[in-house]
C-alpha cells in the first residue's frame, strides 16, 4: 500500500505522499466510523480538505483506502512485537499487545466503526479482507514472535498460532461483544490495567518453560 514521494493532488500540484496520506487516513477513520462503509469518497475528501482525486492518487478505491487504514491500525498494533528485541522481556511484550487491543481494537470508536461496517450491505467482501489484512495478520506475527520465544527457552509455546488466539481472546474477553451489541462499557484506563496484568500473568503461568 506504499505510495510515491511526490503525486498529483488533482489540483495541478506536486504533493508529498506521507503528510496527505496520514491526513486522508485519519479523515477516512473519523467518517467510516460516522457513516459505515456507504460513506462517499466525496465526503472523505472534504473531511480530510484535499481532493477527491487526491485519493484516488494515492490509494485508488475506497475498498483500497479503507484497507490501508486497517493496515495502519495493525502496524501500530504490531509495533510491540516487531520493535521487540531479541532478549526482550515477555511480561513487557505482551503487555503492551493487551493495552494495544484494548485502546485501538476493542475501544469504542473502533467498535463503533466495526459496527457500521458490519450494518453496510455491501461490505461482505471488505469484511473478508479486513479480517485477512486484520485479526488473521497480526495473530500470524504474533506467533511468529511467539514461536520464538518457545525456541530460546523462555516460554514454552508447543502451538504458537493457538496460544496466539487464546491470548487475544483471553485479552477481550467480554467487553467487545458488550460494545458491538451496545451494552455501555466505558473505556477505563484503571481497569485495562487490571485486565491486562490478570491475562499477562495467567499466560505467562501456563507456557512457562
Amino acid at each position: 500500500m506504499a505510495a510515491d514521494l511526490y503525486v498529483d493532488d488533482g489540483e495541478g500540484k506536486q504533493a508529498r505522499v506521507p503528510r496527505k496520506r496520514q491526513a486522508v487516513l485519519d479523515a477516512a477513520r473519523r467518517v467510516f466510523t460516522e457513516k459505515g462503509y456507504n460513506a462517499s469518497m466525496e465526503e472523505i475528501a472534504f473531511e480530510a480538505e484535499v481532493s477527491k482525486q487526491t485519493i484516488y492518487n494515492q490509494f485508488g478505491s475506497k475498498e483500497q483506502l479503507f484497507l490501508a487504514m486497517v493496515d495502519a491500525r495493525v502496524e501500530e498494533m504490531l509495533a510491540p512485537v516487531v520493535e521487540a528485541a531479541a532478549d526482550a522481556d515477555p511480561h513487557g511484550v505482551l503487555t503492551e499487545i493487551g493495552r494495544a487491543y484494548h485502546r485501538k481494537v476493542i475501544g469504542p470508536d473502533n467498535v463503533k466503526l466495526l459496527r457500521a461496517v458490519i450494518a453496510a450491505p455491501s461490505a461482505a467482501n471488505i469484511l473478508r479482507n479486513l479480517y485477512s489484512e486484520g485479526p488473521s495478520r497480526f495473530t500470524r506475527v504474533f506467533a511468529t514472535w511467539l514461536a520464538a520465544q518457545d525456541a530460546t527457552g523462555r516460554l514454552r509455546i508447543p502451538d504458537p498460532i493457538l496460544a496466539a488466539e487464546h491470548f487475544v481472546s483471553f485479552t477481550i474477553g467480554p467487553l467487545h461483544m458488550r460494545r458491538l451489541f451496545g451494552v455501555d462499557t466505558p473505556l477505563n484506563d484503571a481497569d485495562i490495567e487490571r485486565r491486562v496484568s490478570y491475562c499477562v500473568e495467567s499466560f505467562l503461568k501456563a507456557h512457562a518453560p
